[in-house]
Order: structure tokens, then C-alpha cells, then sequence
């Protein structure tokens, strides 16, 4: 970085939001970048507009909570933190959507919706990282938990956007209904970009009612080919899961219902019936598993992988995930065939797991790599690399956002 930097930096947001990167703040084995908090979206595309213009490789930071996910940027000059972005800007209740900046935590978002008298609303999404995520870190990294059975990733809740590309250019995307088909679907590029291709400013969302009550059937101590066959009952049954979950080694299928008390409990008992051993948990009980659920599988040492594949090999997957030695622990979305896994520590454990489940026709992505030579996976799908590449060179054509972490090290 070069001198007055620094000083030029905080002629565009305030000395207050600026200051010299900590050791905490650099990527392995690099200097520590200048770290800038803008107050607005317009602060946004005027740092980056500065920082084009520098030659500056600029990386953004939400929350903080899954630096690792992807492989890590080349350089990285400058660390733009979106939390000075945290205004709820818009919320209709009556049509079930709200507008957010992009620095307000998940956590904050469901406080401020949830308490308008007359109205139970959330955002659904539960990543394992938890509330401290922030919404325009949800966009970027796509991130999504058991709810993800009902509900989808951000991908499917997200009605429009509001972003900067790396010239400083501000412009928007999407719309703030449900129903709005105008223009091109830019804004689901944003999902899972990683903070390659434009800097999220602010999220038009579509909300749900927070139901009225919920009830949970689990199965355990099962085989894999056990496990395989009442998932795929539950996915013919005519019944509406929240979620669908396969916990492994441990051998157990949890599936819940949410909505009115009355429909939990007769769907609950419709899939109790679909096999021997499954029943309806008591409260108490059903607590006890939806806190085994949270941070699943993140908390322990061990490389983490996304991973999607058919749902038809689900018994394969499990199986794998039983014999020991690559998988520590699975969490599986048995209806639609995705989820994480937590690996061993060997440096080359998301290879090995990538070969395995791509034996099975499913693909892989580091959400994080432990070890020497961490970072992301080369995309096996040389046709979407090449058509990811032009997305990025199109967006970011200087390579200022995250240099290095987009397709083929862009």
C-alpha cells in the first residue's frame, strides 16, 4: 500500500470508518490491508471507485463468520466491511417482504420484523453460522441450513438487490414483490459470487408467517439402506416437511412440520406410520434435537464441504459417511440430495470426498479447508467454468473484487 493511502481514504468516508488493518485482518501469509466501514451506498461506490482506480484488490467482509468459505483472495489490499450498512429500510407486512441493507445481521432483521403487532414474520434462513450473519453475507455466500427443505437459499427468497460493481458503479436489480418478473435475474448471480462480482448494498426479501406451532417424527439408530427407503416414503407421502434432515454416523432422520397445530400433528402421524421405529417427539424431546441441529456440522476441527448430489444415492452417501476415517460428521437435506459434511484434518480430504461423491454424480465446494494448501476446488464443469469467467470479466473486468477467489483464479 502505498503512503497517504490511508489518508486519501478517509478524504471519501471519515477518518472514523477507516483504520489500519490488525495481523487478525490479513489473509495467510500477507501484510494487513486498510480496513473501511462506509456509512452509505453511495460511501460504497465512491471507495471502490477510489480503489479501481489505485489498483487496489478489495475484499468484502459482512459478519465475518465464513471467511473460509471458497478458496481464499490472491491479494488483498483493502478489506471493505459492510456493517456500517444496517437499516431496515422497508417492511410490508401485508405483502410479506421487506427491504434491508446488506450490513444488518440476520439476528436484528428477525427482531425487527417479528415485533410488528399483528404480524408473525421471518426471514427463513438458518445457517449453522447462526444470527451474527449479515444479510448481504447470506446473498454472497448462498448459505442455508435445514430449512432449506421448504423454504430454499437465499437464491429463491430474494426479490431484488441493490449492488456496486468494482468501478463504483451503483445500480439495482429485481424488484420488491413477490410476483415482479421484469428484467434479468442479475441478482441471483449475486448468490454464492462470494464478493466476486459486486459489492451487495441492500436485499429485498420475501418473508413467511413464523408458524403456529410445529411437531417433529425421528427415526434412529438405522442403516443407511433403512435411512434411504423412509426418506424417499417421506418424499412420495403427501405431506409438506420443513425439513427433512439425515444425521450420520449417528443413524437418524429427523422430519419436521411447522404451521397450524391441528396440520403439524396430522402430518407428523402420517410419516410416524411410514416406518417401524419412527415416532412423534415430545416437546422437550424435539428441542433437544433441533439444538443438535444447530451449527451442524461446523463445530469441531476438520475441513467442511458442500456437497449436492441425486437423491437416489442417498444410501451410497450414508454409507460412505459410516466407514470411517473421511467423514467426522454429515448433515443431509434427504429431500433434495444436499447438505455439508465435516472431514477429517488430512490436508487432502476434500479431494478424497470430492472423487467419492463424484463417483456417485454429485460435486463438491469448500465452505472450509483446513491444512497446508487450503482454499477452494477447481470447478469440475469446464463449460460453466468458461461461462463463469465471462460473468466475472464482465462485472469486474480491472479483477478488483477478491482476486483469485472467482472461476479458474479470477
Amino acid at each position: 500500500m502505498r503512503p497517504g493511502a490511508l489518508v486519501e481514504l478517509a478524504g471519501v468516508v471519515g477518518s472514523d470508518r477507516v483504520r489500519e488493518g490488525s495481523p487478525e485482518d490479513a489473509p495467510a501469509g500477507g501484510s494487513p490491508p486498510l480496513v473501511v466501514r462506509p456509512g452509505s451506498p453511495e460511501e460504497v461506490g465512491e471507495v471502490l471507485a477510489w480503489a479501481s482506480s489505485q489498483g487496489l484488490a478489495v475484499v468484502v467482509r459482512g459478519g465475518g463468520t465464513k471467511p473460509s468459505w471458497g478458496a481464499p483472495a490472491r491479494s488483498c489490499d483493502l478489506i471493505l466491511e459492510t456493517l456500517g450498512l444496517d437499516r431496515l429500510l422497508e417492511h410490508e407486512p401485508g405483502d410479506l417482504t421487506c427491504v434491508a441493507e446488506a450490513g444488518m445481521r440476520l439476528d436484528q432483521l428477525q427482531d425487527r420484523v417479528s415485533s410488528v403487532a399483528g404480524h408473525r414474520q421471518r426471514l427463513m434462513l438458518d445457517p449453522a453460522q447462526g444470527g451474527g450473519s449479515t444479510l448481504g453475507g447470506l446473498v454472497a455466500t448462498g448459505a442455508s441450513g435445514p430449512l432449506r427443505a421448504r423454504y430454499g437459499t437465499a437464491r429463491e427468497l430474494l426479490l431484488g438487490a441493490r449492488f456496486a460493481l468494482s468501478d463504483g458503479t451503483v445500480a439495482r436489480t429485481g424488484g420488491t414483490v413477490v410476483k415482479n418478473v421484469a428484467g434479468y435475474d442479475l441478482d441471483k448471480l449475486l448468490v454464492g459470487s462470494l464478493g466476486t462480482l459486486a459489492v451487495v448494498l441492500e436485499v429485498s426479501l420475501r418473508l413467511h408467517p413464523t408458524p403456529e406451532g410445529s411437531r417433529m417424527v425421528a427415526l434412529e439408530g438405522i442403516s443407511p439402506e433403512v435411512a434411504a427407503s423412509f426418506c424417499s416414503r417421506v418424499r412420495r407421502a403427501p405431506v409438506a416437511p420443513t425439513l427433512l434432515e439425515a444425521l450420520w454416523p449417528e443413524g437418524t432422520v429427523l422430519v419436521r412440520f411447522d404451521g397450524s397445530m391441528a396440520g403439524a400433528l396430522s402430518q407428523a402421524g402420517v410419516v410416524a406410520s411410514l416406518a417401524p421405529g419412527a415416532r412423534v417427539l415430545g416437546e422437550d424431546e424435539a428441542g433437544q434435537f433441533e439444538e443438535r441441529l444447530r451449527g451442524r456440522p461446523w463445530e469441531g476441527a476438520g475441513s467442511v464441504a458442500g456437497f449436492a448430489l441425486p437423491v437416489s444415492r442417498t444410501g451410497s452417501l450414508l454409507e460412505l459417511a459410516e466407514e470411517g476415517g473421511l467423514v467426522r460428521q454429515l448433515s443431509l437435506r434427504a429431500g433434495l440430495g444436499v447438505g455439508e459434511a465435516r472431514l477429517d484434518e488430512h490436508p487432502e480430504s476434500l479431494l478424497r470426498f470430492r472423487e467419492r461423491v463424484g463417483a456417485l454424480g454429485g460435486f463438491v465446494s469448500a465452505h472450509r479447508h483446513q491444512g497446508p494448501g487450503a482454499g477452494g476446488l477447481d470447478p469440475l464443469d469446464p463449460v460453466a467454468a468458461e461461462l463463469a469467467l465471462a460473468v466475472k470479466l464482465a462485472l469486474d473486468p480491472s479483477g478488483t473484487l477478491a482476486p483469485g477467489r472467482g472461476p479458474g483464479g479470477s
